[in-house]
């Protein structure tokens, strides 16, 4: 469905990311794990067509930068980190904007609307509905961008980072509705006990992929140990999760 051939980005003359090299299948869940400067969040934006790159990122075939932006947004939803938005849009008025590539301008049908309406429930955020956007907190902003990418119901849904501003009983919920989407999706995370929703894991070090495959067979105490260059050791929870711990802390 997706893939990556020989990615490369530099950026004033620095190089970022080199010979980045994945595929991922319809319906499979890929984590991008890394250090921060690592290059997670430029892979994702070099996807997206928003910065320059070598190599290819081809979708079924398609090389996607061939594509005019518009057709982009029809094939690639993304949830960024932050995102300022100071108009004073309400956060319905938001994620309606994630229907902008399949609608005449902003002009949305009852149909959208009511969709975004019942994303908003998905995510327990319907009752902020018509709260102006940038009064939300910074975790009920991130799940407002997080739906407005539901919404725009692309073929594969990035995400950069979307837990990091969420509490604990969110990051689940979260987790229990991107396993019900059956999409395609690729998001970049700090925490390892996120990638357990994932088939695959991309191991990202200094710009370059240092591991990449099944999620059981990448996630462990060498590669987590190499990847963050610390010393943890590892124990299997009851879910058959592994749990990495420093010990002696």
């Amino acid at each position: 469905m997706l893939e990556l051939l020989n990615l490369s980005v530099s950026i004033d003359k620095k190089s970022i990311l080199k010979n980045i090299n994945f595929s991922l299948d319809s319906g499979e869940i890929m984590c991008i794990l890394g250090q921060n400067g690592s290059g997670k969040s430029t892979l994702l934006k070099a996807i997206l067509g928003v910065i320059d790159y070598q190599g290819q990122a081809l979708f079924k075939g398609v090389n996607l930068a061939t594509l005019k932006p518009i057709k982009r947004a029809r094939i690639l939803s993304f949830v960024p980190q932050i995102q300022n938005i100071t108009f004073p849009f309400t956060l319905l008025e938001v994620v309606l904007m994630g229907r902008y590539a399949r609608s005449e301008g902003f002009s949305y049908s009852k149909i959208e609307i009511a969709k975004a309406l019942e994303v908003l429930c998905m995510l327990e955020i319907q009752h902020l509905k018509n709260q102006n956007f940038y009064t939300l907190s910074g975790g009920q902003k991130q799940l407002g961008l997080i739906a407005r990418a539901i919404l725009q119901d692309g073929e594969i849904l990035m995400l950069d980072e979307p837990m990091s501003a969420l509490d604990l009983s969110y990051v689940f919920k979260l987790e229990i509705l991107l396993k019900k989407l059956k999409k395609s999706i690729i998001f970049s995370s700090h925490q390892l006990d996120t990638c357990y929703i994932s088939n695959k894991i991309l191991m990202l070090k200094s710009g370059e992929v240092m591991c990449c495959g099944l999620r059981d067979e990448i996630l462990n105490e060498k590669n987590v140990n190499a990847l963050y260059d610390v010393n943890v050791k590892s124990i299997v929870l009851p879910n058959y999760h592994k749990h990495f711990f420093r010990p002696n802390a």
